[in-house]
């Protein structure tokens, strides 16, 4: 794919925004479908889940945005009246993580990641639909996060029942970093909310606790206190991660966030470019600390969450040298993972390049939308 704004707009809303319009709504029940098989045929789970539904409404909302027909409209109002007529407990507050294929409650956690996606819908919703309702529940969520899930050792509970009783476990950098993710959107169109304060907090965290001070890696799981977790899940380092929060730093200080989280934000680019790329341009799965490679395999994630931080450094410094990296790094991932026979996405390829898994995952459309978004306004 050569990077024009054309050639990404089309793939977007030509291609695979509308795959997973004509495939992956349950038309019958209601809501999203989990993932989708080689021929395009659901792969029903048993359960539908809350992440799908929320990450589904963004991605359709970005394709009204883009310009996309009342297709797109009529999708993402269908994802959203799913997730908030299902998924929502009018009992205890917050979010239900899976309901059944049909719509009644399941599996009645209060996850944090789950709620983390929950709010950046509904800010998402809000900005590209306006209305009443996205921000009202925005709201309401934001107070559940605040006065239900805020962990006094810092950042939020990871896990909790039905009724927000913390569930034990260990604590998580990732669920973190979306909730970060989803202030800041909901801080784009409710300033007086204080939710940038919220994310404030977790870029300290980040900086503090989450970062090894020595080699610059962004660890994944930690124990109560904030220390790396003992043995191997102490070690793990997700490259994509690191590229991940690149970008979400560069937004949280243009939207008025601490001036040093550019500083944290190229020092966990460097780590995830020296040592999370392979020499072929792709992003290994996982790396030590000290950026040993420990799963060699390559998941699509990794690579759009490269796309975008290369498309952001590129928006705020442009040159040829960085236009010529990101537009080899978008043939390059689009060639790989890019199905020719539909036009989706293939989810994880081998360190060779051998397809590992024949199923789309819902999810992933997030990824390649989010990434994409950020590639557009890079783009000539």
């Amino acid at each position: 794919m050569r990077l024009t704004r054309a050639s990404v707009r089309a793939h977007l809303v030509e291609e695979l925004l509308p795959l997973w319009a004509r495939h992956g709504l349950d038309r019958k029940a209601g809501g999203c479908w989990n993932r989708l098989d080689a021929g395009l045929a659901p792969m029903p789970d048993g359960f539908k889940r809350l992440v799908v539904h929320a990450r589904q409404v963004y991605a359709f909302g970005r394709g009204v945005e883009l310009g996309a027909g009342d297709w797109a409209r009529q999708s993402a109002a269908h994802a959203f009246e799913f997730l908030v007529r299902r998924f929502r407990d009018e009992r205890h507050g917050g979010w239900f993580f899976t309901t059944t294929d049909s719509g009644e409650p399941l599996d009645r956690r209060k996850d944090l990641y789950a709620h983390a996606f929950a709010l950046f819908a509904l800010a998402e919703h809000q900005r590209v639909f306006g209305g009443d309702e996205s921000l009202r529940l925005a709201r309401e969520t934001l107070g559940v996060l605040r006065t239900r899930l805020r962990d006094p050792r810092g950042g939020f509970v990871e896990n909790a029942a039905e009724d927000f009783s913390p569930n034990p476990g260990p604590r998580l950098q990732n669920p973190q970093m979306h909730l970060c993710e989803a202030f800041l959107a909901l801080h784009a169109v409710a300033p007086a909310e204080g939710a940038l304060a919220d994310a404030a907090e977790l870029v300290e965290l980040l900086g503090s606790r989450w970062v090894d001070p020595g080699t610059g890696a962004l660890g994944e799981v930690f124990d109560g206190s904030w220390s790396p977790a003992p043995g191997e899940p102490g070690q793990v380092v997700e490259p994509g991660h690191g590229f991940e929060w690149y970008a979400l730093l560069q937004r949280f200080a243009d939207l008025g966030g601490t001036g040093s989280a550019r500083a944290l934000a190229e020092r966990l680019l460097g780590f995830a470019a020296r040592h999370g790329l392979d020499a072929d341009g792709g992003v290994l799965d996982r790396v030590d600390r000290d950026g040993r490679p420990l799963h060699t395999t390559k998941r699509l994630w990794p690579q759009t969450e490269h796309l975008k931080a290369l498309a952001v450094q590129l928006q705020r410094a442009p040159d040829p040298a960085r236009r010529a990296r990101l537009a080899s790094a978008l043939e390059t991932c689009t060639k790989r993972y890019i199905d020719p026979t539909h036009g989706g996405w293939r989810e994880q390829l081998s360190r060779e390049g051998r397809v590992l898994s024949q199923a789309q995952n819902a999810t992933s459309v997030y990824h390649v939308v989010t990434a994409f978004s950020e590639v557009l306004a890079a783009a000539d």
